[in-house]
């Protein structure tokens, strides 16, 4: 190798005689090795697992209502405690249920509100309730004609149905003393 003279002279004394002593060999790591990528890797790891988990999860939940229900309560009540055979009582049913709040899955959600048919009649409204949606409370009212006499007026609890599975419930069945309306004729 053949430096000019004008390189030379400023440089003068430390240029080596020989160019393979001119760059000393430089041992390089692998790639891996180096604490930035072991930091990447680790955190790559942590959030893949973290997303994977969070996925089955979320499915599982998906997939399944009665692990998707946080919160399912009713309230029932109705305007009198003692009929006699051709009053009609009006009974109000609310039912509520909650999911998780991300993500709260809209469901195909049916409220069926059994009565004693041996001594009541459907007369005004309907004591089923259907919808699609998330979670929410939702309150229906339907009237029913005493047809037997009646001791106690005991209803039974509501059903509820997210994609066709039950899911329990827990609440209260309340009776209010106002007014029977009575049907005349």
């Amino acid at each position: 190798m053949k430096i000019p003279k004008v390189f030379k002279r400023p440089v003068r004394g430390w240029l080596p005689k020989e160019p393979k002593l001119a760059y000393a060999p430089k041992t390089s790591k692998p790639r891996w090795r180096k604490p930035r990528w072991i930091v990447f890797t680790l955190i790559g790891i942590i959030a893949l697992s973290s997303v994977t988990f969070l996925g089955i999860r979320t499915y599982i939940r998906y997939s399944n209502p009665q692990l998707d229900v946080t919160a399912a309560y009713f309230e029932k009540s109705s305007n009198c405690s003692t009929a006699s055979v051709g009053d009609i009582v009006e009974v109000k049913v609310l039912v509520g249920w909650h999911g998780y709040v991300i993500p709260e899955f809209k469901r195909q959600v049916e409220i069926a509100d059994p009565y004693p048919e041996s001594s009541f009649q459907l007369v005004g409204g309907n004591n089923t309730y259907s919808y699609v949606g998330g979670g929410g409370s939702d309150v229906f009212t339907y009237q029913l004609k005493v047809t037997s006499a009646v001791e106690g007026l005991e209803l039974p609890e509501p059903k509820l149905y997210l994609n066709n599975v039950e899911i329990p419930l827990t609440g209260k069945i309340t009776v209010t003393n106002s007014n029977t309306t009575s049907l005349e004729g």
